[in-house]
């Protein structure tokens, strides 16, 4: 946690508060599953009941058929061998097995239809996105982390990707997300705005993605794929770049301390100084 802290640290060029010569850094990992979860938790049925009711009527139509053909081998495998003393009795052996086979193989169908219609209506659009408090919450009054690792193994399981890969990467969003909310500027400055989701966490999202780059192409996508789950904003590749880093950092530093600017507003006014700068 120590080197990850450090490595954030410079990344971001922002300090932790310290208390006695060591940085706080309030990070915690709980079991819990918040009720923002609950949802992903269930899975992906809106009735999770009710598709396990279809599973089970379409398991008892397939037996039924089954009862219906198991004992009728026996006997036409005798009539292949020898044909049947009496055509007649055959004859209704068979038209009896065709009429019962029949109206089996009608409500097995119905059973199938239905069942189908309902694992339709269980897409992932119906849990997407998911709330960013099923995955962790940051408060800013008492600038502090907890991480839910139940939703997020959930999350991986759905979307089929490594749950250590994913874990690490959400820790690396929300200990930038700490640090921007609760770090000082190099001259002592802290972070004065008011709570403002969406810039924070996309702010946070072009550190992390840049930090994942010296990383591996595995973190970078899931990554990725866990901010889409959440409904969050990805930066643009030309953010990303080694050009415009001093630049973000010079408009977040600027951004943290201007309580009535956006953060449009205040990549507007840097990208005028720099270009001041470059006529003189």
């Amino acid at each position: 946690m120590s080197s990850l802290r450090l490595e954030i640290e410079q990344a971001m060029g922002l300090k932790f508060p310290e208390r006695n010569g060591e940085s706080i850094v309030r990070f915690a990992e709980s079991m819990e599953i918040p009720r923002a979860a609950e949802m992903l938790m269930r899975g992906l049925y809106r009735d999770p009941e009710r598709v396990r009711q279809g599973f089970k009527l379409l398991h008892q139509e397939t037996g039924s058929l089954i009862d219906i053909l198991m004992p009728r081998r026996s006997r036409l495998r005798e009539w292949a061998d020898s044909l049947p003393d009496r055509p007649r009795d055959a004859e209704s052996f068979l038209k009896d097995t065709t009429d019962q086979l029949l109206i089996r193989e009608q409500r097995l169908a119905q059973a199938e239809r239905d069942l189908v219609d309902q694992l339709k209506e269980s897409g992932l659009e119906d849990i997407f996105p998911i709330p960013l408090a099923a995955f962790g919450i940051c408060t800013y009054k008492d600038p502090n982390v907890k991480l839910f690792l139940k939703p997020l193994g959930r999350f991986a399981e759905i979307l089929q990707m490594n749950p250590e890969s994913l874990r690490q990467v959400v820790r690396v969003h929300f200990i930038f997300l700490l640090l921007l909310i609760a770090g000082t500027d190099l001259d002592g400055q802290v972070y004065s705005r008011g709570g403002e989701d969406e810039a924070i966490h996309w702010l946070t999202s072009i550190y992390t993605l840049r930090y994942l780059k010296s990383q591996s192409s595995e973190l970078i996508q899931c990554y990725q794929e866990w901010v889409k789950g959440w409904g969050g904003k990805l930066p643009s590749q030309s953010l990303l770049n080694d050009r415009t880093c001093e630049k973000t950092r010079a408009t977040m530093v600027f951004w943290r301390r201007q309580l009535n600017i956006s953060w449009e507003e205040c990549w507007h006014i840097i990208n005028q100084l720099e270009q001041s700068e470059n006529l003189i």
